[in-house]
Protein backbone atom coordinates (compact mmCIF):
# COMPACT_ATOMS: atom_id res chain seq x y z
CA UNK A 1 0.00 0.00 0.00
CA UNK A 2 3.02 2.56 1.01
CA UNK A 3 4.83 1.75 -2.63
CA UNK A 4 1.17 2.15 -4.48
CA UNK A 5 0.85 5.59 -2.54
CA UNK A 6 4.50 6.39 -3.68
CA UNK A 7 3.43 5.51 -7.09
CA UNK A 8 0.20 7.98 -7.03
CA UNK A 9 2.60 10.56 -5.92
CA UNK A 10 5.28 9.78 -8.42
CA UNK A 11 2.71 9.96 -10.84
CA UNK A 12 1.08 13.34 -9.69
CA UNK A 13 4.44 14.76 -9.82
CA UNK A 14 4.73 13.79 -13.41
CA UNK A 15 0.56 15.54 -13.88
CA UNK A 16 2.15 18.97 -12.55
CA UNK A 17 4.79 18.78 -14.72
CA UNK A 18 2.68 18.42 -17.78
CA UNK A 19 0.39 21.15 -16.56
CA UNK A 20 2.99 23.51 -15.82
CA UNK A 21 4.28 22.50 -18.86
CA UNK A 22 1.13 23.21 -21.00
CA UNK A 23 0.31 26.92 -19.39
CA UNK A 24 3.90 27.57 -20.23
CA UNK A 25 3.09 26.89 -23.69
CA UNK A 26 0.20 28.61 -23.98
CA UNK A 27 1.71 31.51 -22.39
CA UNK A 28 4.08 31.18 -24.86
CA UNK A 29 1.49 30.87 -27.50
CA UNK A 30 -0.08 33.70 -26.23
CA UNK A 31 3.37 36.00 -26.74
CA UNK A 32 4.45 34.79 -30.11
CA UNK A 33 4.61 36.76 -33.22
CA UNK A 34 5.95 34.21 -35.58
CA UNK A 35 3.14 31.75 -37.28
CA UNK A 36 5.82 28.89 -37.14
CA UNK A 37 6.16 29.34 -33.46
CA UNK A 38 2.76 30.08 -32.63
CA UNK A 39 1.99 26.36 -33.98
CA UNK A 40 5.01 24.48 -31.84
CA UNK A 41 3.66 25.87 -28.94
CA UNK A 42 0.18 25.25 -29.90
CA UNK A 43 1.10 21.57 -30.64
CA UNK A 44 3.11 20.94 -27.22
CA UNK A 45 0.09 22.66 -25.10
CA UNK A 46 -2.14 20.15 -26.79
CA UNK A 47 0.73 17.46 -26.39
CA UNK A 48 1.01 18.20 -22.72
CA UNK A 49 -2.96 18.64 -21.83
CA UNK A 50 -3.57 15.19 -23.71
CA UNK A 51 -0.35 13.71 -21.06
CA UNK A 52 -2.58 15.25 -18.10
CA UNK A 53 -5.81 12.99 -19.62
CA UNK A 54 -3.88 10.45 -19.38
CA UNK A 55 -2.06 10.45 -16.54
CA UNK A 56 -5.30 11.21 -14.86
CA UNK A 57 -6.53 8.69 -15.53
CA UNK A 58 -4.18 6.21 -14.80
CA UNK A 59 -3.85 8.16 -11.13
CA UNK A 60 -7.51 6.77 -10.92
CA UNK A 61 -6.60 3.30 -11.96
CA UNK A 62 -4.47 3.11 -8.83
CA UNK A 63 -6.56 4.03 -6.67
CA UNK A 64 -5.55 8.02 -6.58
CA UNK A 65 -6.94 11.40 -6.91
CA UNK A 66 -5.09 13.20 -9.73
CA UNK A 67 -3.63 16.68 -7.83
CA UNK A 68 -2.41 19.69 -9.51
CA UNK A 69 -0.54 20.97 -6.00
CA UNK A 70 2.38 23.44 -6.54
CA UNK A 71 3.45 21.78 -3.21
CA UNK A 72 3.93 18.52 -5.55
CA UNK A 73 5.70 20.50 -8.16
CA UNK A 74 8.42 21.76 -5.21
CA UNK A 75 9.89 18.54 -4.78
CA UNK A 76 10.79 18.21 -8.74
CA UNK A 77 12.95 21.45 -8.48
CA UNK A 78 12.01 22.84 -12.03
CA UNK A 79 12.77 26.13 -13.15
CA UNK A 80 9.99 27.36 -15.05
CA UNK A 81 10.43 30.01 -17.83
CA UNK A 82 9.08 33.11 -18.41
CA UNK A 83 8.44 33.15 -22.24
CA UNK A 84 6.80 36.40 -22.21
CA UNK A 85 10.21 37.77 -21.18
CA UNK A 86 12.28 35.27 -23.57
CA UNK A 87 10.06 36.14 -26.63
CA UNK A 88 9.78 40.13 -25.39
CA UNK A 89 13.81 40.07 -25.94
CA UNK A 90 13.39 38.57 -29.41
CA UNK A 91 16.26 36.67 -29.40
CA UNK A 92 15.63 33.21 -30.86
CA UNK A 93 18.69 31.47 -29.27
CA UNK A 94 17.39 32.13 -26.18
CA UNK A 95 13.94 31.12 -26.70
CA UNK A 96 15.41 27.58 -28.02
CA UNK A 97 17.78 26.90 -25.16
CA UNK A 98 14.74 27.59 -22.37
CA UNK A 99 12.91 25.48 -23.97
CA UNK A 100 15.35 22.94 -24.52
CA UNK A 101 16.45 22.88 -21.17
CA UNK A 102 12.71 23.01 -19.89
CA UNK A 103 12.04 19.51 -21.91
CA UNK A 104 15.48 18.01 -20.59
CA UNK A 105 14.22 18.53 -17.35
CA UNK A 106 11.07 17.19 -18.16
CA UNK A 107 12.57 13.73 -19.54
CA UNK A 108 15.24 13.69 -16.76
CA UNK A 109 11.98 13.60 -14.08
CA UNK A 110 10.21 10.69 -16.42
CA UNK A 111 13.64 8.83 -15.80
CA UNK A 112 13.56 9.31 -12.54
CA UNK A 113 10.03 7.76 -11.80
CA UNK A 114 10.77 5.16 -14.37
CA UNK A 115 13.50 4.34 -12.67
CA UNK A 116 12.05 4.35 -9.33
CA UNK A 117 9.08 1.99 -9.44
CA UNK A 118 7.93 -0.95 -11.39
CA UNK A 119 5.21 -0.24 -13.12
CA UNK A 120 2.48 -2.56 -15.06
CA UNK A 121 3.54 -3.01 -18.70
CA UNK A 122 1.10 -0.36 -20.16
CA UNK A 123 1.83 2.13 -17.70
CA UNK A 124 5.40 1.64 -17.86
CA UNK A 125 4.65 2.02 -21.98
CA UNK A 126 2.64 5.24 -21.81
CA UNK A 127 5.17 7.01 -19.66
CA UNK A 128 8.05 5.54 -21.60
CA UNK A 129 6.29 7.09 -24.68
CA UNK A 130 5.45 10.26 -23.32
CA UNK A 131 9.10 10.68 -22.03
CA UNK A 132 9.92 9.62 -25.99
CA UNK A 133 7.47 12.25 -27.50
CA UNK A 134 8.94 15.18 -25.20
CA UNK A 135 12.65 13.88 -26.27
CA UNK A 136 11.45 13.75 -30.17
CA UNK A 137 10.81 17.53 -29.93
CA UNK A 138 14.19 18.07 -28.26
CA UNK A 139 15.74 16.73 -31.13
CA UNK A 140 13.00 18.99 -33.14
CA UNK A 141 14.02 21.74 -31.61
CA UNK A 142 17.89 21.40 -31.67
CA UNK A 143 17.32 21.13 -35.04
CA UNK A 144 15.69 24.39 -35.07
CA UNK A 145 18.37 26.08 -33.05
CA UNK A 146 20.70 25.12 -35.98
CA UNK A 147 18.45 27.26 -38.50
CA UNK A 148 17.76 30.16 -35.93
CA UNK A 149 21.27 30.54 -36.21
CA UNK A 150 21.02 31.56 -39.79
CA UNK A 151 17.30 32.89 -39.52
CA UNK A 152 17.89 35.67 -37.10
CA UNK A 153 14.33 37.14 -37.12
CA UNK A 154 12.53 33.69 -36.22
CA UNK A 155 11.00 35.33 -32.61
CA UNK A 156 9.16 37.85 -34.80
CA UNK A 157 7.38 38.82 -38.25
CA UNK A 158 9.54 41.36 -39.18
Amino acid sequence: MVQQTQKIRQLNQLLVINHKAERAYLEALESAENEELKQFFRARAFERNEFCRYLGAEIRLLGGAPNFSDAIDAKTKINWPDFKKVLASKNPRALFNEINRLKSACVAQYNRVLNSFEFQESLANLLEKQKQIIGSSISLMRYKDGLASAQPSLASNG
